[in-house]
């Protein structure tokens, strides 16, 4: 369920406004300009909050030796497929933004508060440890339904959110897009043109020979692959919850967008 692709050449100019409006300004480094490679993601704005932070920490927020120690401890063993984030936010939205920055299968969010708790306490230690561990197992199984639902493809982002109090609450992004639908569509067809193998060739080599022959120098606007989107958050206080809200999503419910990208795929993370 990763779909980092970075950005396409070109995008809609209306999905930039609404990002500039929505997060203010483009990503920057704690040096003020663009991130750099090797930079965390999380180096960028939660609506109004600057979150500059490095390592997935929130801009301002200091943490302990300890608490330090903590994140890294979680980090060394769910890093691999995991991307952790500390903030302090005030509402499931905000915990959204965070969440939605994740670069790996899975995002969690915890509020700093709690990895000081953790630091100068063994046994809450012990206990959210395991309530983390806990989650991503769940998160593990809500995959492996889901790809088995065929829905995974739907799935931009996953996680969950564990708040000082002990809440944990998942989440999820969704996407749907008519040019992945078509592709399903036409690689239906394709298997089922398989027994003319003649034809298929003929048109392989039309296609090559096209190519061929155009030879653009620069993108042809006139020719932009249209793509209409709909994408939606999910919220869920259960993993169970959350999983059948994914399965069950009405998305006659969702207005499509119209994106725009010329021979590639466009990512669409703010």
């Amino acid at each position: 369920m990763n779909n980092i692709n970075g950005y396409g050449f070109y995008q809609n100019a209306g999905m930039v406004g609404e990002n500039i409006r929505k997060f203010g300004r483009r990503p920057e480094g704690p040096d003020k300009g663009p991130v750099k490679n090797g930079e965390d993601p999380a180096a960028m704005y939660v609506k109004d909050k600057k979150t500059e932070g490095v390592g997935g920490i929130q801009n301002g927020v200091e943490l302990s030796e300890g608490a330090k120690k903590i994140l890294e401890e979680l980090k060394e063993k769910y890093g691999d497929n995991t991307d952790f984030f500390v903030a302090n936010y005030s509402s499931d939205e905000e915990a959204q933004e965070y969440l939605s920055r994740g670069t790996k299968d899975y995002s969690v969010l915890i509020e700093p508060e709690l990895l000081e708790e953790m630091a100068r306490d063994a046994e809450t230690k012990e206990k959210y440890m395991g309530i983390i561990e806990d989650g991503t197992k769940q998160l593990d199984s809500i995959k492996d339904q889901l790809k088995e639902a065929g829905k995974d493809g739907e799935v931009k982002n996953i996680g969950f959110s564990v708040s000082k109090d002990g809440t944990i609450s998942f989440f999820a992004q969704l996407e749907q897009s008519s040019k992945e639908q078509n592709e399903r569509i036409a690689e239906l067809r394709e298997k089922r043109a398989e027994k003319n193998k003649e034809d298929e060739e003929k048109l392989r080599k039309k296609r090559e020979e096209k190519k061929a022959a155009e030879k653009p120098d620069r993108p042809d606007f006139n020719k932009m692959n249209r793509e209409q989107v709909k994408r939606a958050d999910i919220k869920a206080d259960s993993a169970e919850e959350l999983l059948d809200k994914i399965i069950n999503f009405d998305w006659n419910s969702v207005k499509s967008e119209q994106m725009m990208a010329v021979g590639s795929k466009v990512d669409f993370t703010a």
